[in-house]
């Protein structure tokens, strides 16, 4: 194989496995009356923060009830919010566990967004112990010559940058797809009254008509009621 591609090849691999780290992005769907738990276990030293953003995209006032539990212990309680965005310090390992409530909505059900993050002690998504659990590829970078400290460091930088693009992204995704669904509704809500009021206009137009005629038929009591109340 030829040096050059063997060395490229090297390199993604590595970046690869730097990359991969522990971030996570769903989009769900809570039902009417119904609540959506999600459990991420958290094992490793080397991860000291945990981040949750999330952000209600449709479904009624646009808004959910969030929970995140240890065990038995609360660490966070929001009430219909529409967005949130959190970060706190993990002192136990363990699964943590994040709850989506929307049993107070009794027929719209809620579409949401949001991302998870496991961070080091410095609030970044720096992964090097997963490089480090691949000795043989350790030593293949040692054998071509590179210095791991300084590529794990361009590598972590070039990563870091890129969840801060994929962030921005998903977040002007999520108020783009909020904006349609409040556009969609305003666009229901002014057309079902539109028809209503145009219902209305013919009823009263119609009824106007009929008892302006009956004003002109002898025989009408209609018009013989009103003819009588003028006069």
């Amino acid at each position: 194989m030829d040096s050059d591609l063997y060395i490229f090849l090297c390199i993604f691999n590595l970046f690869i496995h730097i990359c991969c780290g522990a971030e996570y992005a769903y989009t769900i769907e809570v039902d009417a009356g119904k609540h959506n738990c999600f459990f991420q276990t958290v094992n490793n030293t080397h991860h000291k923060f945990m981040e949750i953003d999330y952000q209600v995209v449709d479904g009624g006032d646009l808004n959910i009830n969030f929970v995140m539990l240890f065990g038995a212990k609360i660490l966070l309680q929001e009430t219909k919010k529409v967005e949130g965005s959190h970060k706190f310090s993990m002192e136990e390992s363990g699964d943590y566990q994040l709850c989506f409530d929307n049993s107070f909505s009794y027929q719209t059900r809620k579409v949401l967004f949001f991302e998870l993050f496991l961070l080091d002690e410095n609030g970044s998504f720096d992964e090097t112990n997963m490089v480090e659990e691949f000795g043989p590829i350790r030593q293949e970078y040692t054998g071509l010559g590179f210095e791991m400290q300084k590529f794990q460091k361009a590598s972590n930088n070039i990563k870091n940058l890129l969840n801060k693009i994929e962030y921005h992204q998903s977040l002007l995704r999520a108020y783009e797809a909020r904006d349609r669904a409040i556009m969609n509704a305003n666009f229901d809500r002014v057309t079902l009254w539109s028809v209503v009021n145009s219902i209305i206009l013919v009823i009263v137009g119609l009824l106007q008509v009929y008892m302006i005629r009956s004003l002109f038929e002898d025989n009408s009591k209609l018009g013989q009621l009103l003819r009588r109340q003028h006069f």
